[in-house]
């Protein structure tokens, strides 16, 4: 799905967690808009090739407290098939504040069930399970929660002129990426380029999706576009996979629970992949390591340090397969339906909401690296944006 994450105790190692069977020796390029002196680079396979210009660079004053009763507590969850991590840095001495912390850990882990209960596409019976089985044209009724979700999903479609799509569902499916499906083996094996064409031409409508809002009585909405196709006599009506943004979505929820209890230290780190970054109480900021994505041993190519900031990476390897030498991710171009090929090998957006981030990257792991370029300079400048290029 998403690049992994991994959190050392006194700092964030924000791994790009890709694998590869061998050890790959060539040179490959790093393009970011983060002021030059804000990173390092540190890997010798990596070298910068190009600053990219735009980002408004924002300086925050942070309060100091003292922090010499704090220590920390963590807690582990499984949501949306995945595994999250939270840790939260506090004074523990009295019994209200950990009975306070265990509140804190139960509420998080309410959250993340209600979301995955609402827009899981495997879920029976959630609102995105619901949509997917629904005739075309159909108005369904949704929680605020998918509302809101989707209202992300098509502010980033339309930010990125539809590079981010989540009504790939049947390409992913047709590549093996959806859920237990099997993998292809060989090229036999692989879905047809006129299936594969029809799929792409039917999540090209995803704008025709609409979102209704009746704010008097509380109420939300989404009508499923009319348009079809058919596929080896079968009709096919659009289907959605909101895994490439609700991770990220629940990141946000956290990251508003993390303020509503009053914890101002700690990370809450959801499937390897989005992050929320508060606070270290020893540091002040966290260190955020991005691992090599083609490293069998997960070396780092680039630090940097942040707080108080929510992120995420997408890669080409964390699911991954090769045939005959060319690499099949579950990452789907919406131009061409197929596995994203553009040369970019991950990207990560820190900034802003977790749930567009998470969206951005795979908008940006879909594009041409000239196109992501000129996209991270004229629309994202209020992000900090890195991607390694092959």
């Amino acid at each position: 799905m998403k690049i992994r994450f991994g959190i050392l105790l006194l700092s964030v190692c924000c791994c790009v967690n890709l694998f590869i069977s061998a050890c790959n020796n060539k040179t490959h390029s790093v393009y970011t808009n983060m002021p030059e002196s804000s990173f390092r680079i540190t890997e010798k396979n990596y070298k910068l090739c190009g600053l990219i210009e735009g980002y408004e660079n924002v300086s925050e004053n942070y309060e100091t407290e003292d922090t010499s009763l704090f220590s920390s507590k963590h807690e582990s969850f499984f949501s949306m098939t995945a595994k999250a991590e939270l840790v939260v840095s506090d004074d523990f001495s009295s019994d209200e504040a950990k009975a306070k912390c265990n509140t804190f850990f139960q509420v998080v882990g309410a959250k993340l069930y209600e979301i995955e209960k609402y827009i899981s596409a495997t879920v029976k019976d959630s609102d995105i399970h619901k949509f997917n089985e629904a005739a075309q044209g159909a108005r369904i009724e949704i929680s605020r929660i998918t509302y809101e979700v989707l209202s992300e999903a098509k502010y980033v479609y339309e930010l990125s002129d539809g590079y981010y799509n989540p009504a790939l569902y049947y390409n992913v499916e047709a590549y093996g990426f959806a859920g237990d499906n099997e993998k292809p083996t060989t090229k036999d094996e692989l879905p047809s380029d006129n299936a594969i064409a029809k799929y792409t031409e039917l999540a090209s409508h995803f704008n025709e999706l609409k979102l209704e809002n009746n704010g008097e009585e509380d109420k939300y909405y989404v009508t499923k576009p009319l348009y079809v196709v058919e596929v080896d006599g079968e009709t096919l009506t659009m289907k959605l996979d909101l895994g490439g943004i609700g991770k990220g979505y629940a990141v946000d929820c956290v990251d508003k629970l993390f303020d509503e209890y009053g914890y101002k230290y700690g990370y809450f780190n959801f499937a390897t992949s989005s992050m929320l970054v508060k606070n270290h109480y020893k540091n002040g900021s966290y260190n955020l390591s991005l691992t090599d994505p083609r490293s069998p041993s997960y070396g780092t190519y680039l630090s940097t340090a942040v707080r108080c900031e929510k992120l995420s990476s997408s890669g080409d390897n964390e699911q991954r397969y090769i045939i005959d030498g060319t690499r099949y991710c579950h990452i789907i171009s919406p131009k061409t339906g197929k596995p994203v090929q553009t040369g970019i090998m991950s990207a990560t957006v820190i900034g802003g909401s977790a749930a567009s981030a998470d969206a951005l990257t795979t908008a940006i792991m879909a594009m041409e690296k000239d196109r992501a370029i000129e996209f991270i300079r004229d629309k994202l400048t209020d992000k900090k944006v890195c991607f390694t290029f092959n």
